[in-house]
């Protein structure tokens, strides 16, 4: 796959599965929605979450991201992960968008500020630093 292939792909999907190491065990893996901003994959989650937990201890990630159409393609990425506390709103609105297929509209905005601070989000940045196809 060319690079141009690999950013169209990553642009066009949504879904993907975030694979950490865990403190213990075998990886964890959680199935989550991204977006892009530039190459790095945003992903919107919670400050007490494992997959925040394990990139502050470890910030090597592993991604699959999957085609949600038959013949069910996919991209596994392998990148430097971060937590930021920054753009956490403006990273929930285009995951919801994403998911929805539908603009979240501004006056949604306060409650996912809300949601945002209640629930403690964050977002994990993920740097891709290798692809397999």
């Amino acid at each position: 796959m060319t690079p141009e292939e690999r950013k169209k792909f990553l642009e066009e999907h949504r879904l993907c599965i975030v694979g950490h190491a865990r403190s213990s065990g075998p990886p964890a893996l959680s199935p989550v929605y991204y977006v892009m901003d530039g190459d790095d994959l945003l992903i919107s989650t919670t400050r007490s979450r494992a997959k925040a937990k394990a990139v502050r201890r470890n910030p090597e990630v592993s991604v699959c991201v999957l085609g949600e159409q038959m013949p069910f393609p996919y991209l596994n990425v392998y990148g430097k992960g971060r937590i930021e506390d920054d753009g956490v709103v403006e990273v929930m609105m285009r995951v919801g968008e994403r998911m929805s297929g539908q603009p979240v509209p501004e006056s949604a905005r306060p409650m996912v500020e809300k949601r945002a601070a209640d629930e403690g989000r964050v977002v994990l940045r993920m740097t891709p630093v290798g692809y397999v196809p």
